[in-house]
């Protein structure tokens, strides 16, 4: 069956999987592909314009899964850590004119000579509850997405889907959950905590999967060339009646990212089509 015959109404391509491509050619080459929905990077927005990708996303009938990503939130000094909330009140506003629906929270790690991870994170937990009401007022969810812990030393301190359910609990409305097979995949609690976040708190839902070995932190496979369960995990999604947007998202320095962009998407396309599809009518 060719790529024009699948059922990609909602499917999107992560920005960063096709890095050598400006936004401008990353909508035209998805959609060249038959994908129309994509997740833009907040770099290739600041190079291209809010305005002008808000008219093009238009133009090229592209509806936008999320915005990635946020500013670190890791600064200890008072007057650096107010200049980070404000820099992510101006990202939600973005995403706002892009029409995203979340903006993906990546929070920073530890700040710099600091091994206190409990005080971290309860510092970001208060810059998401600061940022919360301006999220809701601007229609935007704060996307929260563990991170493998892996990334926890300088990336981000939210790495257990069930401390990220926790947060949303906390925050309500103005939050959601982003999760990612690469950073939950291999959490016993990954079905469990999806099954407790339920349909409306999953805004998005990113797929890739992971090699064995991996050889660096931006080693991300292709799907179905690693070893994630992606069909079992769909169907969890499936039990829920999840009818958000799925993801394509690779970092891959070694491989993907050094071919060209339109065989990259082209094999996305392939590989994620069975995974992407409507709810089968069972679980309706």
């Amino acid at each position: 069956m060719t790529a024009g015959m699948q059922d990609l109404s909602r499917f999107a391509i992560n920005q960063i999987t096709t890095p050598k491509w400006t936004l401008p050619q990353a909508i035209e080459g998805y959609a060249r592909q038959g994908v129309h929905g994509i997740a833009v990077w907040r770099n290739f927005l600041d190079d291209y314009g809010v305005a002008a990708a808000a008219r093009h996303l238009r133009q090229a009938d592209m509806w936008v899964a999320s915005f990635c990503t946020s500013a670190w939130m890791n600064e200890t000094d008072p007057q650096a850590f107010r200049r980070t909330i404000e820099a992510n009140r101006r990202i939600i506003d973005a995403a706002a004119e892009i029409g995203a629906p979340c903006v993906v929270m990546v929070v920073g790690g530890l700040p710099l000579g600091d091994k206190d991870i409990a005080a971290q994170r309860a510092r970001v937990r208060d810059a998401l509850a600061e940022l919360a009401p301006h999220a809701a007022a601007a229609g935007v969810k704060l996307g929260i997405e563990p991170l493998h812990p892996m990334y926890a030393g300088d990336r981000s301190v939210l790495n257990l889907i069930a401390g990220c359910n926790d947060i949303c609990d906390e925050l309500g409305q103005a939050s959601a959950l982003v999760p990612d097979v690469y950073h939950c995949w291999w959490d016993p609690a990954f079905e469990a905590e999806l099954r407790r976040a339920g349909r409306e708190r999953i805004v998005t839902f990113h797929l890739c999967d992971w090699l064995v070995p991996t050889r660096n932190l931006r080693d991300r496979g292709m799907v179905g060339d690693g070893v994630i369960d992606i069909r079992r995990i769909r169907g969890w999604l499936d039990d829920l009646q999840y009818h958000g947007p799925f993801e394509l998202e690779l970092f891959s320095e070694l491989d993907w990212w050094e071919r060209d962009p339109d065989e990259t998407v082209r094999i996305g396309v392939e590989r994620c089509a069975p995974y992407v599809g409507s709810i089968p009518a069972k679980h309706i």
